[in-house]
């Protein structure tokens, strides 16, 4: 019979034999919203260079739906072979606030590597009759609920985005979910909304929507004309969507550290930051123990605020 200590040696000689042979075949990345949303245009900015580095392709495949619990799922249930992988959304870990879930754990979610992070900029119509922060918020406070906002889900960073601005700013707007927050501004169907940079800035451009602050502490390259809500004196409203590599944690150590290098790797490269910048994006720099440090800083955040709100699982 082998001794504990052959076993031990005969596992530390396989280990880094297994993160030299893989991978071997395509690799898997899980993406819970559609095409062309933020989490996507970052995946298929990283999923090249990745590929490169790995020696295999890096495939996105969209698995939209159920406040992403069925990408979630499909990473859980997959074999921890290091060939499936998610760019996971910062909400996820406090999924079971939101969304019913079984079958899977949100504890056996690793993030790996920070990608990129999407900030977001308060927005109203023209038909609005404001102009500046200041102004909205006195007509906020005058119409209460009869201000009705948009947005895509209890979970999403626009609805916490506008809970941290009701809850500084001393105003209490109707919110209405959408599939996005930006198209039922135009529409007319309601009076206020945050969206994504990248999605709001050709509108703000045009003159169809008026953009009144940005939720990032410094302003956006993309719309330098509009302050950002620290330099107004609302700090609190600091906040944007930002997106992690995630496998599940019984992926073998080599792999992660394979896979955690190549997103490093490809995250230093100047032309990724240039075209997350194009996009109304930027990079989230944070990965190892930092990352995993920090996303359950923000799943408590999120927790939180979903108890403030009243938000029970669908």
């Amino acid at each position: 019979m082998p001794t504990r200590r052959a076993l031990l040696g005969a596992v530390a000689l396989a280990a880094p034999a297994l993160a030299q042979s893989w991978p071997t075949r395509p690799i898997r990345m899980l993406v819970g919203y559609p095409p062309g949303s933020p989490p996507d245009l970052i995946g298929r900015v990283f999923g090249p260079g990745m590929g490169e580095r790995l020696g295999q392709p890096v495939l996105v495949e969209n698995r939209p739906g159920a406040n992403t619990a069925l990408a979630t799922e499909a990473l859980l249930r997959a074999p921890a072979d290091g060939y499936t992988l998610m760019m996971m959304p910062q909400f996820v870990p406090a999924l079971p606030a939101v969304q019913r879930v079984s079958g899977f754990d949100v504890a056996d979610l690793q993030p790996l590597a920070g990608t990129g992070q999407a900030p977001m900029v308060l927005l109203v119509p023209p038909a609005l009759g404001v102009t500046d922060l200041a102004g909205f918020l006195a007509l906020a406070r005058a119409r209460g609920d009869r201000l009705g906002f948009a947005h895509a889900g209890h979970a999403g960073v626009p609805n916490l985005a506008m809970a941290l601005l009701a809850e500084a700013a001393g105003i209490r707007p109707m919110g209405v979910a959408f599939r996005n927050t930006v198209t039922p501004l135009l529409s007319g169907d309601v009076d206020c909304a945050f969206g994504f940079l990248g999605d709001a800035a050709p509108q703000v451009r045009a003159g169809k929507l008026v953009g009144l602050a940005v939720t990032t502490r410094a302003r956006s390259p993309l719309l330098p004309e509009v302050p950002s809500f620290a330099e107004l004196g609302i700090p609190a409203v600091e906040i944007a969507a930002w997106f992690a590599v995630t496998v599940h944690r019984a992926v073998p150590a080599p792999l992660q550290a394979r896979l955690t290098e190549a997103v490093r790797q490809v995250r230093a490269e100047p032309e990724v930051a240039g075209r997350l910048e194009g996009a109304g994006l930027s990079i989230f720099p944070l990965d190892g123990a930092a990352l995993q440090d920090f996303a359950l800083r923000e799943r408590d955040r999120h927790l939180l605020l979903f108890e403030r709100l009243g938000v029970r699982p669908d």
